[in-house]
């Protein structure tokens, strides 16, 4: 599978900058929501990973993980309560050797029934392929509902690439507003429109990095 090009990336950065700027903004007006750090910590995430999946799915290309990501934080809030309640009971386990009489000897028989015979080197390398594959499905916003392995490579492929593009524009944003905070004593008044300035030029700074 061929990579996005560079103009579609740079397409993409410029569509996530201006994704970013508008929800944080506008999260900017609520700050009484967000009294301690974890809270602006979460809010910025969420408004990170928003603003990406709202510009993938402005680029050509099927891709399931944006409309995964735009599902759960909408869903997320009536989640949140029913989650925290369900784990809030832990599974207690018993193990044999606590059990006496026939209690005991059934346990252990349980356990030896239970217990596998030496595999094959086929079979344990189909389990180890099994086991990443469910973990790459986790992973992956909307990744248990890939049916086939190929569709599911393309889509973490694509989520990747996408991922450490906005890392890439978060962390030019980030050394965008160290400059702007250093130079806060010579002008103070036009602060966000020094930044805005700034990051604007994130997109022609990624098309040639250093």
């Amino acid at each position: 599978m061929r990579g996005p090009s560079t103009t579609t990336m740079a397409t993409f950065k410029q569509s996530f900058l201006k994704n970013l700027l508008s929800s944080l903004k506008s999260s900017s007006k609520n700050k009484a929501a967000m009294s301690t750090l974890s809270e602006r910590k979460r809010a910025i995430k969420s408004s990170a990973d928003i603003a990406m999946a709202t510009a993938r799915t402005g680029i050509a290309g099927a891709a399931r993980w944006p409309h995964a990501i735009l599902a759960s934080s909408s869903s997320s809030s009536s989640s949140s309560s029913s989650s925290s309640s369900s784990s809030s009971m832990p599974r207690t386990t018993f193990p044999c050797k606590m059990m006496q009489g026939k209690v005991r000897r059934r346990c252990k028989s349980i356990v030896r029934r239970r217990t596998p015979l030496m595999s094959s080197s086929s079979e344990v390398a189909r389990r180890l392929v099994k086991k990443r594959d469910k973990v790459l499905r986790r992973m992956i916003p909307g990744g248990e509902l890939i049916a086939d392995e190929i569709s599911l490579l393309h889509e973490a492929m694509d989520y990747v690439v996408h991922l450490h593009a906005q890392v890439d524009v978060l962390r030019r944003v980030s050394r965008a507003a160290v400059a702007r905070r250093s130079s806060a004593s010579s002008s103070s008044s036009g602060g966000l429109a020094q930044l805005k300035e700034r990051t604007v030029q994130i997109s022609g700074e990624t098309e040639n990095p250093c």
